[in-house]
């Protein structure tokens, strides 16, 4: 047998350029395996506040002005 009849890939791993190779770069890889099994992931405080979406409803103040002062244009 030949080199080339025992090579099984579908594409030829020697051509697969470095940046194009997946790396476990997560935060929960490396704490499965660097903190071990004891080690348990707090949860972050949330920040879900009404005040967070205060530019969203002032965006959305002036959007719904700007239509009515569209539609009183006769």
């Amino acid at each position: 047998m030949t080199a080339e009849e025992k090579f099984t890939h579908k594409v030829d791993p020697r051509i697969i350029h470095a940046d194009q190779r997946k790396q476990d770069t997560r935060r929960d890889a490396w704490d499965r395996d660097y903190m071990g099994s004891h080690y348990v992931k707090s949860e972050p405080e949330t920040t879900k506040k009404i005040s967070n979406a205060a530019p969203v409803f002032a965006f959305a103040f002036f959007y719904v002005c700007i239509l009515v002062m569209i539609g009183s244009i006769k």
